[in-house]
């Protein structure tokens, strides 16, 4: 919690109300791709395992990235061929269409903390989420201030979700192992993916509901009144991201006990 306030203090002195508004809301439009490139996989993923043979959950959660690939090519070219929808209120440059090749990496990172958390292993969620990403995205910010004032904050973003990803990435590989005899099967994705469609619609509407306030804003102002909210909310829902910090466990944890039908757990 503390590590993301360096981050906006030097995003609203450094870059400006503009900056930070175009950040957030094109921030707000990758991070909805990649729920729905998750397919509710964040959730669904602890079922997955629990319904799966313990040699073979390696395989269950490269079935996982292999789907959660899949779903980011879809949701990056459509973000990539309409940027406008990234960047409602402002200009577009280059860099700016190349924002949605993030969003495999946020999925991605979701989905390997998922599967170490149905481990127990919430640790590498810690890493990730509460130290890596936040400080990379500070430290990033303050080095990118001397490259572009316009830029900086996305390029500080892209770096510190690519850093989660490897973070995550890291100790998924040690926990489960590289993938030895499998293959990704076209029947096999597809029946993970209609298996969890309710669980991402579900997870869908819950996340864009807590975002909606920006979506709106970003919709009908300028990106300064944007930027100006961003900082006021980012601060002012502190608290309530004590309660989600233990979203993580929770779900592998009562998905373990309801297998076991321990239904008093």
């Amino acid at each position: 919690l503390a590590a993301r306030l360096p981050f906006l203090f030097i995003a609203g002195r450094w870059y400006g109300d503009v900056a930070l508004g175009r950040f957030a809301y094109a921030v707000l439009v990758v991070e909805f791709a990649a729920q729905i490139s998750t397919l509710g996989l964040k959730r669904g993923l602890a079922l997955q395992l629990t319904r799966t043979d313990n040699d073979r959950h390696g395989h269950a959660v490269w079935d996982a990235l292999v789907v959660t690939l899949i779903l980011s090519a879809v949701t990056g070219a459509i973000l990539a061929l309409v940027p406008r929808m990234m960047f409602p209120n402002s200009g577009i440059d280059g860099l700016d269409r190349l924002l949605p090749l993030i969003i495999f990496f946020i999925a991605g990172a979701d989905i390997a903390l998922a599967a170490l958390a149905y481990r127990r292993d919430v640790g590498a969620t810690v890493r990730a989420r509460a130290i890596v990403e936040p400080w990379t995205i500070s430290i990033g910010a303050f080095a990118f201030a001397f490259y572009s004032t316009r830029d900086g904050l996305i390029l500080a973003y892209v770096l510190s979700m690519v850093a989660a990803f490897v973070t995550a990435m890291i100790p998924l590989a040690r926990s489960y192992g590289w993938p030895r005899g499998w293959t990704p099967h076209p029947g096999r994705l597809w029946g993970l993916a209609q298996r969890n469609a309710p669980l991402a619609a579900a997870d869908a509407v819950e996340w864009g509901s807590r975002r909606i306030d920006i979506a709106i804003l970003g919709l009908f102002f300028s990106p300064a009144i944007v930027g100006i909210y961003y900082v006021a909310q980012q601060v002012a829902s502190l608290p309530q991201k004590l309660k989600t910090s233990f979203d993580p466990i929770l779900g592998p944890v009562i998905t373990a006990k309801l297998a076991e039908g321990d239904k008093a757990a």
